[in-house]
């Protein structure tokens, strides 16, 4: 969705990817690690002499983070990611999966074997072809990095077959496995450099982005231009200026990032979606909602469209399911039935009878949330007023990261506001898993992961599964986050940013159709 913004704004808006920050399965952002580097790192590529038709387009960086996908936490240096990178395969805005380098897959063996066909004529962007060795490698990569583990971690084993394809086994059937694929592929002997070769549209050359002359893939990038010029900073100061002052012409960042800078100047924005969920977990095992009418209730309270604007500046994605509404996985009805609705919550707390219960007469609920976020802090103090105006003692408690931390894992709290990173599958077995890395508050149960893997067999069954999930109330989605991509007024006309990808280019991009051949013939 594309917003216009006037011209040297009343109020600030934010920017972020200023400073890095990390996507933990557990609720908490962990602080950012650093990486030494300089952007000179990676030797300059030969490349064809075009007319230049940019009429000057710049990006900026923080070049002490690097732009390996896996270790980079800066979010402003993923736009460029998102130029030198492919995956075998991208997720687009409606959380499909789409083919890049795979040039076809079968699955078989019930859902739980898949082979993928690496497009033969992909390359890296020194000249190397792009192999299931690179594949596989980067695949190790991802498992362990902090961005992608935990969407691998049904993953139980892969290898590179004799023919040259990828063999990837999973412990459970599994049917959409492609949309957990869109990690980026690197070089092999490369995925430890800060600026490792990939084999995007574009190559790291110097002090700028110019084109790799060895790319040919079908969904050319939203930007097509020779040469992108960089520039690179030290800190949020130095990419606020650029931006303001006209040599950067794009940001990508996460307007509600603690460590946002505000900034007037002219310019577009876009929202980018993502897999952040904003959610409240519950304590089932004491306080007022280990009682299941309340859970239930609380649904009812949240005008998430309310927050989302109050508390988000308009870049979150109210959410009544645990996935988004923009996924095929989201049941319209379901939403509806679910939604902000205070008579319905009235009603649900009369029923619960804690208003009315000795238990609960002197019962001062504890609502943590960590500090670390001034826009979750903000968020639960939100929440927590609307359930306090019902009767509810309620107090917020906001700490740093390690007391959260601590409070959480001895359930030290009667709810709390949560914060993490999903799978485009939007799978929740993390929260229910017995040792599921969001297991807090008791809330493992066994018939819940067995419904979990039901839906990653069937994606139909994603269905049921919400069903469940808003019937026992174990948590409460809030909204998805949304980051955004600021551009100078008129450089770019039209983007379509998916899932990680900054210039994506849905008009050019294939199926999944295209590259599905499970049905054409028996696997060998």
């Amino acid at each position: 969705m594309k917003k216009l913004i006037a011209l040297l704004l009343a109020l600030a808006l934010f920017l972020s990817g200023c400073a890095a920050e990390t996507e933990p399965a557990s609720p908490p952002t962990d602080a950012p690690e650093t990486t030494e580097a300089t952007e000179e790192t990676q030797e300059p590529q030969e490349t064809p002499q075009r007319k230049d038709t940019t009429e000057g387009f710049g990006l900026s960086y923080l070049p002490e983070y690097g732009l390996n996908p896996f270790t980079c936490k800066a979010t402003v240096n993923r736009a460029l990611i998102s130029l030198l990178y492919e995956g075998l395969f991208a997720v687009n805005n409606q959380f499909r999966a789409e083919p890049v380098l795979c040039e076809s897959f079968k699955m078989y063996n019930e859902g739980r074997s898949y082979v993928f066909t690496i497009d033969p004529t992909a390359k890296f962007s020194d000249g190397s072809p792009v192999t299931a060795e690179d594949v596989e490698a980067s695949i190790d990569a991802g498992r362990a990095s902090g961005f992608y583990m935990e969407r691998l971690n049904h993953i139980d084993y892969y290898t590179v077959q004799e023919d040259g394809t990828l063999l990837v086994h999973v412990e459970t059937p599994y049917e959409n496995l492609p949309l957990v694929l869109d990690i980026p592929v690197l070089k092999a002997s490369t995925l430890n450099d800060p600026f490792p070769v990939g084999s995007g549209p574009y190559v790291l050359s110097g002090k700028a982005l110019r084109r790799n002359k060895y790319w040919n893939g079908v969904a050319a990038p939203a930007i097509d231009l020779d040469i992108i010029r960089l520039s690179s900073c030290e800190n949020s100061g130095d990419l606020r200026d650029d931006f303001e002052f006209g040599s950067t012409d794009l940001i990508y960042c996460d307007p509600n990032s603690p460590a946002s800078v505000g900034y007037r100047c002219d310019y577009e924005v876009w929202e980018a979606p993502t897999t952040v969920l904003h959610y409240i977990g519950f304590n089932l095992y004491s306080g007022y909602f280990a009682n299941d009418s309340l859970r239930r209730a609380v649904t009812y309270a949240l005008d998430r469209e309310d927050i989302a604007s109050k508390i988000y500046g308009g870049f979150a994605l109210p959410s009544v399911l645990p996935c988004s509404p923009y996924s095929d996985l989201c049941d319209p009805k379901l939403s509806d039935n679910y939604s902000y609705a205070p008579v319905k919550y009235t009603q649900g707390l009369k029923d619960s009878g804690v208003l009315v219960s000795e238990e609960y007469e002197f019962h001062e609920g504890i609502f943590l949330v960590c500090s670390d976020d001034p826009t979750r802090v903000a968020a639960a103090e939100y929440i927590a007023e609307v359930l306090k105006q019902s009767g509810l003692r309620l107090v917020v408690s906001a700490v740093d990261h390690e007391t959260y931390m601590k409070k959480l894992d001895k359930g030290d709290f009667d709810l709390y506001y949560g914060e993490t990173r999903m799978a485009a599958n939007f799978d929740l077995r993390e929260f229910f898993s017995k040792y599921g890395n969001l297991q807090y508050g008791s809330i493992k149960d066994s018939s819940l992961v067995e419904m979990c893997n039901d839906a990653l067999a069937n994606t139909g069954k994603y269905v049921d599964l919400s069903a469940r999930i808003m019937e026992q109330a174990p948590i409460c989605a809030v909204v998805f986050k949304s980051y955004a991509i600021y551009v100078t007024r008129g450089k770019l006309v039209n983007i379509t940013p998916s899932v990680d990808n900054v210039f994506h280019n849905a008009a050019s991009a294939r199926s999944l159709a295209d590259a599905d051949k499970t049905y054409e013939g028996d696997e060998d």
